[in-house]
């Protein structure tokens, strides 16, 4: 333990012997500090100076709110400075503003190529984006938004500076304008032309539409109830003049029955008040005599000669025989009494054997006996006219309802087969009509679309919408920003105490002498008896006051040289005088 601490104590120099050490050395010291010290007032002093330029550009709003006008273009700000940027650091861009503003000479163009001329101007070129906390009007939340971005170049001549910075600030401006009127043209052309080919597709599907709907009328689906409907209509109408045909047949019948038991012609009315049958009903009930007389007895019986010649009496005066509607009305009659006794006797009964007689006979009648003069034997019974009236006009009736009847079912048929047919037209009809409203809605959207990307299109012409705006034009710079030659001078007196320094500690440390009594004791090991201090003789008196002077002279030499670099290289000492009186408030 004592030996470690003897030892600590013979290696540790005390500061005079630090100090005597510098004395010694004072030349060693002094030789390297100012060359130092003179090499970095060099380099302050010949490091060419740079200066920049620079101009702050403003990212305003739109004016118009946009509430009532959206703006097509949809990018952030810094997103759209950063695509500006790209386009206009070109290197046809760069190499035009080099060779406009002659930024290097002939023999640096040589030297330098192309490439790295270009990199060297990007590294020159400074965009700052400034930003601001904002609230999202969309979520409500704080954010950081670009509210402005400054640019700025560094160059040797400041006018240069100055006139980069204003070129590169008309490109921006003008690119971005460029750029949003290109960005609203293309969309309002795409818009356009997307509107022309839906107007198009649209108008090919209304086509469609429209043949479709020719081509199956009545079978669409939004008629199917008034089918439905009409044909419940005509049924029902069908019904009632069905039940109505049915009782002008009972009419008809029953105007026939008693149109048959009356006579055409009135009676004949004697002075006695005897009626006396007309001569066509003489005539008709004799030729019934006549048939059941014939039916019974030969043709030579009396009574049967008697009635054939009064019938033939009757029919010279009257000009014929009986008239074809009477004749067949009378076989009719004969015909139904045959049915009658069928239905109650056999067939070979003597009574439906006289009565088929009759009925052959009757029916034989007309080609041979019947040569009827009907305008001649015009009725004149009233009862006989107005029931043969009424016939008529139930047959008239019945003939216009037969008619009805088969135009209804005519029509019933044509609806029923509209309404079968409506499900497969349905399944094509609304997948037509499905692409013709999606047709119809895209277009409509496409017009909206095209309303508002022409109305931006307005807005950025006019120049309302978002755009950039110089709020800090580039000025010429007075003072360069590099080098710091305050800096660089400090930096050079550290530099030249710290090279001094160490010289003086490796020459020290090199130095085989000994010097002073506690080295002798730590080589020796014993303590000297005396130790005679230097004695100075004149000479080396004044040997060692040239020495003070020459030390203050050097220090008075190095302090005009400081001065004189602060005044030429970093402000004049009288404006710096001033400014000192000023803020120690001095007048």
């Amino acid at each position: 333990m004592n030996m470690a601490v003897e030892f600590e104590e013979e290696d540790t120099k005390s500061i005079g012997e630090y100090v005597n050490a510098f004395k010694r050395r004072k030349w060693q010291f002094a030789v390297p500090a100012a060359a130092v010290f003179i090499l970095a007032c060099l380099v302050a002093v010949f490091w060419p100076s740079t200066y920049q330029s620079s101009a702050t550009i403003l990212i305003e709003e739109q004016q118009i709110p946009k509430d009532l006008v959206q703006s097509t273009i949809t990018s952030y700000a810094a997103q759209q400075i950063e695509v500006i940027k790209a386009r206009i650091m070109t290197t046809k861009n760069i190499m035009s503003m080099v060779e406009k503003f002659n930024l290097y000479d002939e023999d640096e163009r040589r030297t330098m190529s192309r490439s790295e001329i270009v990199q060297e101007f990007v590294e020159n070129v400074g965009l700052d984006v400034i930003s601001a906390g904002v609230i999202d009007p969309r979520s409500g939340r704080p954010t950081e938004a670009t509210i402005a971005f400054s640019i700025s170049y560094t160059h040797e001549n400041p006018t240069s500076a100055q006139k980069v910075v204003s070129e590169l600030v008309n490109l921006y401006l003008n690119e971005n304008l460029r750029d949003r009127n290109e960005k609203t043209s293309n969309t309002s052309s795409f818009l356009q032309a997307e509107a022309v080919h839906l107007n198009s597709v649209l108008v090919k599907s209304e086509g469609e539409l429209a043949i479709f709907k020719a081509a199956n009328e009545g079978s669409l689906p939004e008629l199917y109830e008034y089918n439905l409907n009409i044909v419940q209509r005509t049924e029902r109408e069908l019904l009632d003049a069905s039940l109505r045909l049915k009782e002008l047949e009972k009419r008809k019948l029953q105007l026939e029955s008693d149109l048959a038991q009356m006579s055409k012609f009135a009676p004949t009315v004697m002075p006695n008040g005897e009626q006396v049958l007309s001569d066509y009903d003489r005539l008709k009930a004799l030729r019934s005599s006549y048939r059941q007389k014939i039916a019974v007895y030969s043709s030579k019986h009396p009574d049967v000669v008697r009635l054939e010649r009064e019938i033939n009496v009757l029919e010279q005066e009257l000009g014929g025989g009986l008239s074809a509607e009477d004749h067949a009305r009378r076989v009719k009659a004969e015909q139904d009494k045959l049915s009658a006794l069928k239905q109650k006797y056999t067939p070979d009964h003597p009574k439906v054997l006289a009565q088929q007689r009759v009925v052959e006979q009757v029916a034989n009648e007309l080609p041979s006996q019947t040569v009827v003069a009907d305008k001649a034997l015009t009725p004149d019974n009233p009862a006989y006219v107005l029931t043969d009236t009424q016939l008529q006009a139930t047959i008239v009736e019945m003939q216009i309802l037969h008619e009805n009847k088969v135009e209804l079912e005519k029509k019933i048929a044509k609806y029923e087969r509209l309404i079968v047919k409506a499900p497969n037209v349905e399944k094509e009809y609304t997948a037509l009509n499905r692409d013709y409203d999606n047709a119809q809605m895209k277009y409509q959207e496409i017009k909206a679309k095209l309303m508002s990307a022409e109305l931006a299109q307005t807005l950025e012409r006019g120049r309302k919408g978002e755009r950039f705006t110089l709020i800090d034009p580039p000025e010429l710079p007075e003072e360069p920003v590099s080098p710091n030659r305050l800096a660089i001078m400090f930096l050079g007196i550290i530099a030249a105490l710290g090279a001094g320094a160490g010289v003086v500690i490796i020459a020290e440390a090199m130095e085989p002498s000994v010097r002073g009594a506690r080295e002798l004791n730590r080589i020796l090991g014993v303590a000297p008896l005396v130790v005679v201090p230097l004695i100075e003789w004149d000479d080396e008196a004044e040997k060692s006051l040239f020495e003070k002077y020459k030390w203050f002279a050097a220090a008075a030499l190095l302090a005009l040289i400081g001065l004189l670099c602060f005044h030429f290289l970093i402000k004049p000492l009288d404006v710096t005088w001033f400014m000192l009186l000023r803020k120690l408030g001095v007048g």
